[in-house]
């Protein structure tokens, strides 16, 4: 028997069949909650620069995504961002946080906390987007260059998704010679990447589901982030809750010049 609750949950997310809860990494410290979400083609072993940072002074949460590190996802799943909120809300759930905690997302990790955090407004106390690729519509770009950079990304991605083969391939190489970083684009994991990448990353409303959020969102990026347009990302500071940190020689992956960043801003 399905109760009235849950169809209202269904209805107002638009999943058509159940997600499943994710696999919790991490859960280490004590005190305040910080709830880490981790981006595309990586896990939470992306996060081992911060996790000593701030778990002497925390409980320091970090969760695999749908699809992603150890987290199992249904046959069928298309990975949009709703099955990707949906399935984050429901492992928090089971943790029984009893007050509003901080969401960390990087990349694909951010995106997906922008729309936790409009979704569920009162379950966070602050909000923190590391690397967010932001990608307005065309439309909403004022000049030439962020327009071409923009549409740049977006063919890049489209034929990435296209390249299976040789990104399997490829990225396999690289993660052994970049341990740290976390990479991980396997068969196993390839149909998570591809969809998380045509459905939430391509296609997106970040700064929509921003503009919804009513608490303090620290927004960094690293001065050679390889796939960030930085005037948009820096755009997001024209809302008066966001404030924009951009660290110097850091790029795309979660390494210590980011994770230094980040541990500050919770401090």
């Amino acid at each position: 028997m399905i109760t009235k609750s849950r169809v209202g949950r269904e209805a107002r997310t638009g999943l058509r069949a159940p997600v499943p809860e994710l696999n919790v990494a991490v859960d280490v410290g004590s005190g305040p909650v910080v709830v880490l979400l981790h981006g595309i083609a990586s896990s939470s072993a992306s996060w081992r620069s911060i996790v000593p940072l701030i778990s002497p002074l925390y409980r320091v949460i970090a969760i695999d995504l749908l699809g992603f590190g150890g987290s199992r996802a249904r046959d069928g799943a298309e990975f949009t961002l709703e099955e990707h909120v949906a399935a984050v809300h429901k492992t928090i759930r089971r943790l029984r946080l009893r007050k509003p905690f901080t969401l960390v997302g990087h990349s694909l990790g951010g995106l997906v906390a922008s729309r936790y955090a409009a979704v569920y407004r009162r379950e966070l106390s602050h909000l923190v987007l590391v690397a967010p690729p932001v990608y307005p519509e065309q439309r909403y770009l004022d000049e030439m260059v962020q327009r071409l950079r923009v549409s740049g990304y977006l063919r890049f991605y489209r034929l990435v998704r296209s390249s299976r083969p040789t990104i399997v391939s490829n990225v396999g190489r690289l993660s052994r010679w970049l341990p740290g970083a976390a990479m991980a684009i396997d068969d196993e994991a390839w149909e998570a990447f591809s969809l998380s990448l045509q459905h939430c990353v391509e296609t997106q409303t970040v700064t929509a589901d921003i503009a919804q959020v009513s608490v303090p969102i620290d927004v960094v990026y690293g001065s050679r982030d390889q796939v960030i347009v930085p005037a948009t990302v820096e755009g997001l500071a024209a809302m008066h809750h966001v404030t924009v940190h951009e660290v110097a020689r850091a790029d795309h992956l979660m390494r210590e010049p980011l994770a230094r960043e980040v541990a500050r801003l919770l401090r």
